[in-house]
């Protein structure tokens, strides 16, 4: 039998808050450097609905970005339905509903689970995230209640919100309520290529399109008509004629998404998605025959990928934090040291891999990067640093700068460091880098595959950018390792005893480049011969990850993107605080 547990604390009047929603004056909202606009006295009220099935991984960390929103509580409602969970989901809401029940902060807030067998539907044979008839039509019945619920108590807007979208700017609901829109969706990445809209549809059904992957990567930025928004949207209600989940015809698909926006259509209201901010995340639905364990992998991903951007929004609130996964057992991922690279007054950057890297449960040593701005020309005479003569910049025909010398010397510190302790194996990791998806477990599969085929490297390659044309064969027998040709960028990578012998024996210091030179030059596929001749012993071995591993966070040109070495002045007189010893 059945037995639903409601958890609901009901206090809204509904007369009132309805009257309020009238009265006007000439208030408006600034968020930023966004000017939001003439607003009514009371912020518009609204409705957040929730559906939730299995979702104890995403949970504590949903409603803690849910209360972290920017916006009066006593404006919001929010409306929570789970049934057919195999996990902790009710626990959860129940306690999160106990707490805010205690504080009476929101208008209103109504949370009904269903928390006794049977765990799945009828139909639901293949596993617990299996989407069947009767989950759609489970579904549709929920979402239909919801927005009736939202009219009824006169709520302005409605915002479908899916558990494991994840809303880490707490302006949001502001910045779509300033919109004023239809229907209007923050667009929210996923660390790949599903997000929470569709670039086209026939046949009722998903089509990809260039616009999709433009806006997704917002190559294009603003507000785009769409034929779908999904897991996250905004609705207007105060329009005369709203978006249901009624079908228009019998040959629509019983799919809530497909039939709310085949309604939206036959009705001529606009569905737009917005990615003028990074708004939140999204986790990529499963396949029916995967399991929760799929999803938990996923959640440790995305929790990554934010922390590579938004460092502290993942941190769950005291009340919820018994239920937080479980901290990782600490590795090195079998090298005997990781070491990571961060410039002192560059504590943002050390914040996000401190937060990405617990995540990961690696342990690591901190390397206090050699600040190029702190270096002078008489101290860099100290330290017998000469530039290669015949050195320019490939692009600006420009002398090394400051920053390129200290991001150097950085790294050879490590070397250094790996001769000195007898160090076998090194991830050496810079710190504006984001991890791509089970950054372990392909780390892990990689190297495997170079103990198998007995590969003699010194240096591999986990990040780094490619040069145009570059020719890159297959190791033989892998389908993980290709022989590297010439690349910038010392993202990550992993480094030998070995290797790091024939790098410090090359003298580098006596005749200085830019590290991502230097290291090209090393395994003899450097492009500039004149350069190549200054060091004659070109033996290292190198590979690279394929695909890679690692990438930076931010590409130039990009919004929050800066550079350390390439933002700095050529050689010239500046203040200093590095010395011999330090090398």
């Amino acid at each position: 039998m059945k037995i639903p547990l409601l958890y609901s604390v009901v206090y809204f009047a509904v007369s009132g808050w309805a009257q309020n929603n009238n009265n006007n004056n000439n208030n408006s909202t600034i968020i930023g450097e966004d000017i939001i606009g003439e607003r009514d006295e009371l912020e518009p009220s609204v409705l957040i609905a929730v559906l939730v099935r299995n979702k104890a991984h995403t949970l504590p960390y949903f409603l803690t970005l849910l209360e972290r929103l920017d916006y009066p509580e006593d404006r919001i409602s929010i409306w929570i339905r789970s049934d057919h969970n195999e996990d902790s989901s009710p626990a959860i809401l129940k306690a999160w509903a106990s707490d805010v029940e205690s504080r009476r902060e929101y208008h209103s807030v109504s949370v009904e689970t269903i928390d006794s067998p049977p765990y799945r539907q009828p139909d639901q044979t293949v596993s617990a995230v299996q989407w069947t008839s009767k989950r759609f039509r489970h579904v549709i019945r929920l979402k239909e209640a919801a927005l009736q619920i939202a009219r009824k108590i006169w709520a302005d807007y409605i915002w479908f919100l899916d558990a494991d979208a994840f809303i880490v700017d707490p302006q949001t609901l502001r910045r779509l309520i300033s919109k004023k829109k239809d229907i209007v969706a923050p667009m929210l990445s996923s660390g790949g290529l599903y997000s929470n809209f569709w670039g086209g549809m026939q046949n009722y059904y998903y089509v990809r399109t260039d616009d999709y992957k433009e806006i997704l990567d917002r190559k294009k930025s603003g507000c785009f008509t769409v034929p779908m928004v999904h897991s996250c949207y905004l609705m207007n209600l105060r329009k005369k004629v709203v978006a249901t989940f009624e079908r228009v015809n019998e040959t629509i698909p019983e799919d809530d998404i497909i039939l709310f926006a085949t309604n939206a259509k036959s009705k001529n209201l606009t569905m737009e998605v917005c990615n003028d901010h990074q708004y939140g995340f999204i986790l990529a639905p499963l396949d029916d025959k995967q399991d929760l364990r799929q999803d938990y992998a996923q959640m440790m991903n995305l929790r990554v990928e934010i922390a590579s951007y938004w460092p502290t929004s993942m941190e769950i609130m005291p009340k919820l934090s018994r239920w937080a996964p479980e901290d990782p057992k600490m590795t090195t991922l079998g090298f005997d040291k990781i070491y990571v690279i961060n410039l002192k007054r560059r504590p943002d950057r050390l914040l996000k891999m401190k937060n990405a890297l617990a995540i990961l449960g690696f342990e690591y040593q901190l390397v206090e990067a050699t600040d190029g701005r702190a270096l002078t020309k008489s101290e860099v005479d100290k330290l017998g640093i000469k530039q290669l003569p015949e050195y320019r910049d490939p692009y600006s025909k420009r002398l090394m700068t400051y920053g390129e010398i200290g991001c150097f010397l950085s790294h050879y510190r490590i070397w250094k460091m790996m001769l000195r302790e007898g160090v076998t194996t090194a991830l050496i990791l810079e710190d504006d880098i984001r991890f791509e998806p089970y950054f372990a477990h392909q780390v892990q599969r990689l190297f495997e595959d170079a103990a198998r085929l007995s590969l003699d490297w010194d240096l591999m390659y986990l990040g780094r950018k490619r040069s145009a044309g570059a020719n890159e064969p297959w190791v033989t027998g892998s389908t993980r390792i290709v022989r590297v040709d010439y690349s910038y960028w010392t993202l990550g990578y992993v480094l030998t005893y070995r290797g790091a012998k024939k790098l410090m024996d090359a003298k580098p210091l006596e005749k200085l480049i830019p590290v991502d030179e230097f290291l090209p030059i090393m395994f003899d596929r450097h492009v500039n011969d004149e350069w190549k001749r200054a060091f004659p012993k070109r033996d290292l071995k190198a590979f690279s990850a394929e695909p890679l591993l690692l990438y930076p966070t931010h590409y130039t040109g990009e919004l929050g993107y800066i550079s350390d070495t390439e933002v700095s002045a050529t050689i010239g007189p500046t203040n200093c605080n590095v010395t011999r010893d330090e090398l």
